[in-house]
């Protein structure tokens, strides 16, 4: 493949995947269509079948990385990519989400600025309105604690954000390297593992933004592993990674594990006082079955703030073992 001439950098892909052949194909399929093509693209298959391999080999312009790790290891598949990268900059694709023909160079267009490390685009999923959904809001670490993404979101200009979303990223590979790489044991559905790698760098003092001009269309395809999209078992790994990462790139004197911690309990207290008046039938539009179900709300805090003490567990034990590991 041919090499960017924007700002004279190269670019790698990378395409992490896990048992979905087909969403491959036609993700390999649009990086053929750039209109500046990567000096690579490389896809890591953690999946336990070589259908992926044989995939790949369709596309000359593609290499074949493993990950023996097996599911829930993305963060340790875009580790692996980053290693075998040779581009200035890495750029991470989700195996769903397909990209425009411009995508490659709107996002090399924004590393003109010396002081940028990582660069963002746009998530079109196709939903009415979501391009002005959360215009204000777009990759924010608020004071209280939360993340907030609306990457689907159009502000019809470049800007700058705290973190960047997965299925369209990327970054310098100098800067990822001196941090470490792409951190790890990051377990569950893809939560938190591409914030880590933007929050560390934020840390540094270096800038991040969100150019909307680069777009991937995501497909969403269904999980691969056990669960759904957004099911209880993602809302505890949303709050167990979230503390986690928290601890481990800011320290454990930081404000942030705290303020999530007071932000999850006040959303119980809500929901309770919620229930109370559901089920006692002070909720206008709500019939007599929506009432009997009305307490199960207070059990997503429960999750959540179970998550989140096995997090400040698990967030302590991490940033120990890199320390010692960086001695």
């Amino acid at each position: 493949m041919s090499e960017p001439g924007a700002g004279g950098l190269s670019v790698s892909v990378v395409v992490p995947t896990y048992r979905r052949p087909d969403y491959v194909r036609e993700c390999l399929r649009h990086l053929e269509l750039l209109r500046t093509s990567p000096r690579e693209v490389l896809v890591v298959d953690a999946s336990p079948d070589e259908l992926t391999r044989d995939v790949v080999a369709e596309f000359a312009g593609a290499s074949y990385l493993r990950n023996d790790l097996g599911p829930s290891t993305t963060p340790e598949s875009r580790d692996i990519g980053l290693r075998a990268a040779t581009g200035d900059v890495v750029a991470f694709v989700d195996d769903d989400a397909y990209v425009d023909a411009d995508w490659l160079d709107e996002l090399v267009a924004c590393y003109a600025d010396a002081r940028v490390a990582g660069v963002g685009g746009r998530i079109v999923n196709g939903q009415p309105g979501e391009d002005r959904d959360g215009l204000d809001r777009i990759g924010r670490l608020l004071p209280d604690g939360r993340l907030l993404g609306h990457f689907t979101a159009d502000p019809g200009r470049t800007i700058g954000v705290d973190h960047l979303l997965g299925a369209n990223m990327s970054f310098r590979r100098s800067a990822l390297l001196e941090v470490g790489g792409v951190h790890g044991q990051y377990p569950g559905p893809c939560v938190c593992e591409e914030t880590d790698i933007s929050l560390r760098q934020r840390a540094r003092g270096r800038r991040l933004v969100f150019n909307p001009r680069a777009v991937v269309r995501h497909v969403s395809a269904p999980y691969a592993i056990k669960g759904d999209r957004f099911d209880r078992r993602w809302h505890f790994y949303a709050r167990r990674n979230q503390q986690a990462m928290y601890l481990r790139v800011f320290g454990p004197r930081s404000v942030y594990p705290g303020r999530l911690a007071g932000t999850l309990l006040r959303e119980l207290r809500m929901r309770c006082a919620w229930t109370v008046r559901a089920v006692g039938g002070r909720v206008p539009g709500l019939d007599r079955r929506a009432r009997l179900r009305a307490p199960a709300v207070i059990l997503r805090s429960a999750i959540e703030l179970t998550g989140l003490a096995v997090g400040t567990g698990a967030g302590l034990w991490e940033r120990r073992a890199e320390r010692r590991s960086a001695r």
